[in-house]
């Protein structure tokens, strides 16, 4: 029998990451909730949110610039900090709480809005959400463990300080504490907690480390060491079968752990309900009928459940559907019913048009895969798309159907193109299916010797009769230049050749 305990090393990261997470959130969740601002970590973890968002906007990628784009969400972050520090109102005239809903719905708005200037908006927003759990490396858990064991060590050697402004911002400013300091200093240790744990777990599951075992373990305790030692170990087990469990299901890992904790904190507050109860029978009998509405309520909503339609009647149903995702997904779905693509071809020829970049990329990538050769002046229209990642499968389209007149539609585009690698693409797609007039704009991305310019030499070298080296490019043009008229494409060798004319004796 399989061992139950056992999970994959491509699993173990992501359960070091969860437990990392566990022993940080844990503590500052009991802080969170003393001061009643339960929805600060939703707030602080939107905030570094939009900061990522504004940094991809402002030109680095998240693959390339982890470090930039930290420092940007990081910088957010301690900002929202100050914000929260000089907000609060002494006699709580408007509650805390009520602040940190109202900046969370603006800043969860204003990542909407500026996401809305990217091509790819919905997944941005997906992985902010979602994170990036399962990906997670080594470097990352140890450099996040890093951060935390020193606000581990900041918090504990100011714990009297903290823990009086959490438990009584009053009575601590009457005994002399900067409230507002310390509460600056408290949400900004926070930031620096938030800005690493959103890139990795997400939005919703940091929000559930932080208060699910907070709110467990306070059922059961009310001394904070306790507390702690409860939602520690709770967390830890419920992090290592969220893992296990996302692995043996293919279920996300994320939203299947959140879903685990909350489902912990249903059975602990069953538990504590009877353990509490004066008449056990009584709470038994009181627990059995909430079971019995709550199943019934489920019963109801799957008999209730509309009749299944056919797959393809359902995939072309969610193709038309206004929500990009589900007519991603249909995409990726009507591969499985190729030997009926007449019936559904012309809808995924519209979606060419689509609102979303990833709909439009993903529509090019399935009449590539089908082999419909016929779409391709329809595939060429997007070749100056607002997306880079459309306009490359546009030139993978185009080397797997085209031919040598549909190169001048790239060297146009090429023309008016501002970023070099992309224009270096456009040519070579155009010379790679047999375009002549793609030769000289080459040679000049080489005469220019930039950090292209490499490339271009490749290009000409692979599909060209010609020996020549980089240096030797005005040898090239000479011979492209004498043998201009006699130079053809040869297609099975994917070469440019110099034809051969042959005199017939009578």
């Amino acid at each position: 029998m399989e061992n139950i305990f056992y999970l994959p090393s491509s699993m173990m990261w992501p359960l070091a990451a969860c437990l990392v997470l566990t022993g940080i959130h844990v503590y500052l969740g009991v802080h969170v909730i003393a001061r009643k601002v339960i929805f600060v970590d939703l707030a602080l973890a939107q905030i570094a949110a939009l900061g990522t968002v504004i940094g991809v906007l402002l030109g680095y990628e998240i693959s390339k610039d982890a470090t930039e784009l930290y420092f940007y969400s990081l910088a957010f972050t301690i900002f929202g900090a100050f914000v929260f520090s000089i907000t609060r109102m002494k006699g709580e005239r408007v509650p805390h709480e009520a602040i940190i809903g109202i900046v969370y719905a603006v800043t969860f708005a204003a990542t909407i809005l500026v996401l809305s200037r990217s091509a790819l908006g919905p997944q941005e927003l997906d992985h902010i959400i979602k994170g990036e759990l399962l990906w997670v490396q080594s470097g990352t858990v140890i450099k996040t463990a890093i951060i935390y064991a020193l606000v581990g060590l900041f918090h504990f050697m100011f714990r009297k300080q903290f823990m009086a402004i959490s438990v009584d911002s009053v009575k601590a400013d009457e005994e002399g504490i900067n409230v507002r300091l310390w509460d600056f200093l408290f949400y900004m240790s926070f930031g620096f907690v938030i800005t690493s744990s959103v890139s990795i777990a997400g939005v919703f599951l940091v929000f559930s480390y932080l208060v699910i075992p907070a709110v467990g373990a306070m059922l059961f305790s009310d001394k904070l060491s306790t507390r702690l030692l409860i939602g520690w170990i709770g967390g830890a087990i419920i992090s290592f079968l969220g893992v296990k469990l996302s692995w043996d299901t293919g279920l996300p890992t994320s939203p299947l752990i959140v879903c685990l904790l909350a489902a912990a904190l249903l059975v602990g507050g069953m538990v504590r309900y009877v353990r509490t109860s004066n008449n056990t029978l009584i709470a038994l009998r009181n627990l059995f009928l909430y079971v019995l509405v709550a199943g019934l309520f489920v019963s109801g909503v799957f008999l209730l459940r509309k009749p299944q339609e056919d797959p393809l009647e359902h995939t072309v149903h969610m193709l038309e559907s206004k929500i990009s995702t589900d007519r991603l997904t249909a995409i990726g779905n009507l591969r499985e019913f190729a030997d009926t693509k007449e019936q559904w071809l012309p809808l995924v020829v519209e979606r060419l048009t689509d609102d979303d970049a990833e709909v439009r990329r993903s529509a090019v990538e399935l009449l590539i895969a089908l082999r419909e050769k016929r779409y391709l002046p329809n595939i060429l229209a997007l070749v100056q798309d607002k997306s880079d990642q459309v306009r490359r499968s546009v030139l993978n389209a185009v080397r797997v159907f085209g031919q040598s007149r549909d190169g001048e539609t790239l060297i146009r585009a090429a023309h008016t193109e501002e970023d070099p690698e992309l224009k270096l693409a456009l040519l070579s797609t155009a010379f790679e299916v047999g375009d002549m007039n793609a030769c000289l704009p080459l040679t000049e991305i080489i005469r220019e010797n930039g950090i292209f310019a490499e490339d271009a030499y490749d290009v000409l070298r692979a599909h060209v009769q010609l020996e020549f080296s980089r240096a030797e490019i005005e040898k090239f043009l000479s011979w492209w230049s004498l043998n201009k008229n006699k130079i053809v494409w040869d297609g099975p060798t994917k070469m440019f050749v110099v034809q051969r004319r042959t005199e017939k004796h009578g």
